[in-house]
């Protein structure tokens, strides 16, 4: 369990090489980390208790983790991708000290519109073997990251979310009766420079548009922007709260990221019921999910479903 974040490749497209395996690395799933991701996304709900009564953590909080296997590899300091696509699943939560097992590989690369893609797809397993969670992740790579915050850099998607709602009380807790377009309970966050250099992994020596001013700098931006997925911490936040358990055993979302969240910004991850779906034979419950700013514009777009216990 030695630190894995210690590549030396360039972080540029053109040093990507398909396919590339990352790990297994094992981490021990501690205090230390589920207090950093607890702090980071001002989520103190990533503590549950596991079917045999110990404490125990949603594996959510190992979605980052996944995301930067490739520091394995490459240089964390040379990296400047920006995030364009998430897809989570979740499937079991993780036991409070348990040692869990990340691998990942780069599967795909892809250039569009003068911009070089690359697609990652990893999972954590726990001591048991048992899947955890599993991550597959589109991101460019190695641009000036001034160039094209803000921008659309991927295709429109095949159906779009319109953020449309019933005018009714947020619900609670999924249910089987819940009209379409009911709307999910809203959860709000105020993003701290703080709380981005200990996610983007400032306390492990990186510096980053995320991190702090001079990694946003080397970019050109003039101050630093949240990484994407906090918003999809947001979203999972948003979707753990709704369906309970069923989401840590059998949540799926599939994020878009569309607009740059900025350090000291308030955004509030909302969500409406679309209704029933088949997922691999078994009856799941749909949402439609996104994150606004306090301009009411949408940062991140998406889907999630996951089964009602």
């Amino acid at each position: 369990m030695n630190e894995w974040w210690t590549g030396t490749k360039t972080a540029t497209f053109e040093n990507i090489e398909i396919p590339e395996e990352f790990g297994p690395f094992e981490m021990v799933v501690d205090e230390r980390v589920v207090n950093n991701y607890a702090f980071a996304q001002d989520d103190p709900g990533v503590r549950l208790t596991d079917a045999r009564g110990r404490p125990a953590v949603s594996p959510i909080v190992l979605s980052n983790e996944l995301l930067f296997l490739f520091y394995a590899r490459y240089d964390g300091n040379t990296a400047q991708g920006l995030h364009t696509h998430e897809e989570l699943s979740l499937h079991s939560p993780v036991a409070l000290g348990e040692v869990v097992t990340l691998s990942g590989r780069y599967v795909e690369t892809e250039v569009r519109r003068g911009k070089g893609y690359v697609v990652m797809e990893a999972e954590a397993r726990g001591a048991d073997g048992r899947l955890l969670l599993r991550h597959r992740g589109t991101e460019i790579m190695r641009v000036h990251a001034a160039d094209v915050v803000g921008r659309s850099t991927a295709p429109a998607p095949p159906r779009l979310v319109t953020g449309e709602a019933l005018d009714v009380e947020p619900a609670a807790r999924a249910s089987w009766d819940l009209a379409a377009r009911t709307p999910i309970r809203p959860v709000r966050k105020h993003i701290s420079q703080e709380q981005m250099y200990v996610f983007s992994w400032g306390g492990r020596g990186f510096s980053n548009i995320h991190t702090d001013a001079a990694g946003a700098r080397r970019s050109g931006m003039d101050r630093t922007v949240a990484q994407a997925m906090q918003q999809v911490g947001y979203l999972a936040q948003l979707l753990g709260s709704f369906h309970g358990d069923a989401w840590i055993g059998g949540g799926h979302l599939s994020v878009k990221f569309v607009r740059p969240f900025y350090v000291d910004e308030v955004v509030t991850a909302r969500g409406a019921v679309l209704g029933e779906i088949d997922h691999d034979g078994e009856r799941h419950l749909e949402s439609e999910v996104w994150v606004e700013n306090e301009q009411g514009a949408k940062t991140a777009v998406g889907w999630a479903h996951a089964p009602i216990g």
